[in-house]
């Protein structure tokens, strides 16, 4: 049950506790690019913040980038952005690049980067890969914050607030003394306005659509991990920052398309084997990285064809 993500008690004693840092750290304790995916709800919010202040980086936001860009009555790409936005259409994907290349090159992303609902297509993971690249530096890990969606839509439709305080409450996981009151002042709790089922189920639904192409474009990369979402917001704090304090201190290889094409066209690769079609058969910790990646390349071209 994840009623510690819902505790509004948690004190800044124990979040201080898993996040400050040893009195021996140094320069290479610190700095990260990150990206964070998960569903709406699963808490990234939360553990962004903590991975933030853990490696001393920024955190971008696209969305925060577009709002500040029309606030530029001098600028042609602030005057193209806000056309655009007043019009309810998408802004392009070159320029949303130019401006996250403009982000990371400021002072606080000078040790590394968070995103958070970014990318969210494969375009915009490979423009996004190109431009480190131009800047020789690399993406040291993709988190997936796991929870399934019947569980999120506990966890989301049951939450209240206290308007004028901010105060939160959860039906099952967090109630207040009484039914839709708060516990200070007695006054009126309320749902969020966009707490409804179909709202979630849309936004759950173009999540998982935008989400799984993402999720095995960076496994191939072998830098996407996933963590169960349901447990305590320290445990998922912890499981988070062993994985990006691992994957930062590995090298990380880039799969070659002409070798992801061999393996659909080639026909002398027995891909019925065995050996293959159940992957938890296969003990691949002696395997080297080459083989590792030809056999991550044909069990994920298998799994698109529907044959395991």
């Amino acid at each position: 049950m994840p009623s510690s993500s819902m505790n509004k008690n948690e004190t800044n004693e124990q979040k201080q506790s898993l996040l400050k840092n040893d009195d021996k750290q140094n320069k290479t304790d610190i700095g990260a690019n990150i990206i964070l995916i998960g569903a709406p709800g699963s808490g990234k919010g939360t553990q962004s913040a903590r991975l933030v202040e853990r490696y001393q980086i920024c955190q971008i936001s696209t969305g925060d980038l577009l709002r500040q860009a029309t606030q530029d009555k001098t600028s042609l790409e602030g005057e193209k952005i806000r056309r655009v936005m007043e019009t309810g259409g998408l802004v392009d994907d070159e320029t949303v690049m130019s401006l996250i290349d403009k982000s990371i090159n400021k002072p606080e992303c000078r040790n590394g980067f968070l995103f958070d609902g970014f990318p969210r297509t494969i375009y915009q993971g490979e423009q996004l890969e190109q431009l480190l690249e131009s800047r020789q530096k690399r993406l040291d890990a993709v988190l997936e914050y796991a929870i399934e969606d019947d569980h999120l839509k506990r966890r989301i439709l049951g939450r209240l607030i206290h308007k004028s305080s901010g105060r939160t409450y959860h039906e099952e996981f967090n109630p207040p003394k009484q039914p839709m009151k708060d516990d200070i002042t007695g006054e009126k709790l309320e749902r969020r306005s966009d707490d409804t089922n179909e709202t979630l189920s849309a936004r759950l639904t173009t999540y998982h659509k935008q989400t799984k192409p993402l999720i095995d474009f960076y496994r191939q990369r072998n830098i996407h991990r996933s963590i169960d979402a349901t447990q305590s917001v320290n445990d998922v704090s912890k499981q988070s920052i062993e994985i990006v304090d691992y994957l930062r201190k590995q090298s990380t290889y880039k799969p070659s398309t002409s070798a992801i094409r061999q393996t659909e066209t080639d026909d002398t690769l027995t891909i019925k084997s065995k050996s293959i079609i159940n992957q938890r058969d296969v003990d691949t910790s002696h395997l080297s990285n080459n083989f590792l990646f030809i056999y991550n390349a044909v069990i994920s071209v298998l799994r698109d064809r529907g044959i395991i």
